[in-house]
């Protein structure tokens, strides 16, 4: 019987490094893959400017982000009513 490992396990997910660089045909190494998808980000949000909800805010204001929340709160209204209908529908066939 094998022991078992009792310590951290690995996961498929990288360390946050990018690609070890691969070995040419003339033995020199070059590095694949550019940049990580954390320093994309990054500089994704250098080049690009202002991200998310500040850029929404300032195109739309306020009162687009009371009718998204308002809209939304109606339709959570009427899916638990939805609900409440379909169980005592239920309940009336007897399951």
């Amino acid at each position: 019987m094998a022991a078992r490992r009792t310590g951290p396990t690995r996961t498929s997910r990288g360390t946050g490094a990018s690609a070890p660089p691969k070995a040419t045909a003339s033995g020199t190494k070059r590095r694949t893959g550019g940049m990580t998808v954390q320093e994309a980000g990054r500089k994704g949000g250098l080049i690009g400017g202002r991200k998310g909800g500040e850029t929404v805010k300032a195109e739309r204001g306020v009162a687009f982000y009371q009718e998204i929340g308002r809209k939304g709160g109606q339709r959570v209204r009427a899916l638990i009513e939805a609900g409440k209908a379909a169980m005592e529908g239920a309940r009336r066939r007897g399951r």
